[in-house]
């Protein structure tokens, strides 16, 4: 049995103290995108019936050596509201009961991130995340579009990932901060990571999501930055092209299915089909489809994430990815950002008055490959195969 560092267990904030105007969606102040996602208010997973996926989660076999700071303290990726991501190693399991292991792992172990529940009614999220991953792992070409996924270990309810610090959501900051010092007149029409980098970054999260929804049939359901990770390129990028804008030098992979439903019949996520649950087991605005921030939406038993709603949400985070603001929607409040967010189709329109506005050019590469994807009607929505042909198609 694998021993987590410390006790899993966090006080949370009960939203029965919070204002009773307040709107059914629970949103950060300012809207800035958190971690892990967003509950819904007054939404618990603790009654929830066991998932109908009956995929039995990947077992987790070797054994972790946990990372601490010089005071002790473990070492974390980051936290939510549902879990805490550990910074660990992964160790073999010594040759012979009689060999004491290391107190440090050997050089070569691999660097892996371990979530783990925080409280004890994220046990049935993180039981049906794993069956999820199980599910992507036993399907071909995961490694290229998702997280690896080493294993559950089920005595703590806790998932062991590899290890990919960076997220899409630091690199969009730290892009946006240096296209900031180096604003001219000549790439201020341009994403701050400049065109290309952009048209490729969008064409790899383009098939990532095609992938996802066509071969292992899930829809992720909270896609943003955050829950994007960028992992270096194996094979390095072509030369720079005559304007000096080099290749996107990552593969970005899908995280967090915590709020994953299955194409296929049954909800992977752990709150589907409770009399007294939303379907909908987390949202993040401003990245969610308009059609789920609704009342209705959020109260309903039977709507969930579909196809069309992630296609929504990587459109949204692919205009965050160009214009370098994780906001998107300019306002003086988390509430104005929130109707705004319920006129999602509009979120183009609502960028371009920002003070990144002049990122999305008119009829530019970034309008032109987004708009689609972004409609009020769902059905109306451009596919994720044919998403991936326009984008490829667009010339830079």
């Amino acid at each position: 049995m694998t021993h987590l560092p410390l006790r899993l267990s966090v006080p949370s904030v009960s939203h029965a103290d919070k204002d009773t105007d307040a709107p059914p969606l629970a949103v950060a102040s300012g809207l800035t995108p958190p971690v892990t996602p967003t509950l819904l208010e007054g939404r618990s997973p603790a009654s929830s019936q066991p998932v109908v996926d009956s995929l039995a989660p990947l077992p987790y076999g070797d054994d972790l050596h946990f990372h601490h700071d010089p005071k002790g303290r473990p070492l974390e990726y980051g936290r939510g509201v549902w879990s805490v991501v550990y910074k660990a190693s992964r160790v073999s399991a010594p040759s012979s009961p009689f060999i004491t292991p290391p107190s440090s792992p050997a050089p070569g172990n691999r660097l892996v991130a371990v979530k783990a529940p925080v409280r004890r009614d994220a046990h049935a999220v993180l039981d049906a995340e794993a069956q999820t991953l199980t599910r992507i792992t036993r399907s071909p070409g995961c490694e290229q579009h998702v997280v690896p996924f080493h294993g559950f270990i089920a005595d703590t309810h806790s998932l062991v990932l590899a290890a990919v610090p960076l997220s899409l959501a630091t690199y969009i900051e730290d892009k946006a901060a240096v296209a900031h010092q180096q604003l001219s007149t000549r790439t201020m029409f341009d994403p701050v990571q400049g065109m290309r980098q952009w048209q490729h970054l969008a064409s790899n999260l383009i098939a990532g999501l095609h992938w996802l929804h066509a071969v292992p049939h899930v829809v992720h359901g909270d896609i943003k930055p955050h829950n994007l990770l960028l992992r270096p390129r194996a094979v390095a990028p072509r030369a720079p092209a005559a304007d000096g804008d080099d290749d996107f030098p990552f593969d970005a992979l899908f995280a967090d299915f915590s709020s994953a439903h299955d194409l296929a019949g049954d909800s992977l996520s752990a709150v589907k089909g409770t009399p007294s649950t939303t379907a909908l087991t987390a949202l993040t605005p401003p990245f969610a489809a308009p059609e789920l921030l609704s009342v209705a939406s959020l109260t309903s038993p039977h709507v969930a994430p579909t196809p069309a709603s992630d296609v929504f949400s990587l459109a949204v985070t692919l205009l965050a990815a160009a214009t370098g603001d994780l906001l998107l929607y300019p306002g003086a409040s988390s509430m104005q950002r929130l109707a705004m967010a319920r006129e999602g189709h509009r979120v183009i329109e609502f960028a371009r008055s920002g003070s990144s506005g002049s990122r999305v050019p008119r009829n530019g590469l970034v309008e032109r490959s987004l708009v689609p994807a972004i409609a009020r009607d769902p059905a109306q929505r451009i596919r994720p195969r044919d998403w991936v042909e326009l984008v490829d198609s667009v010339a830079v």
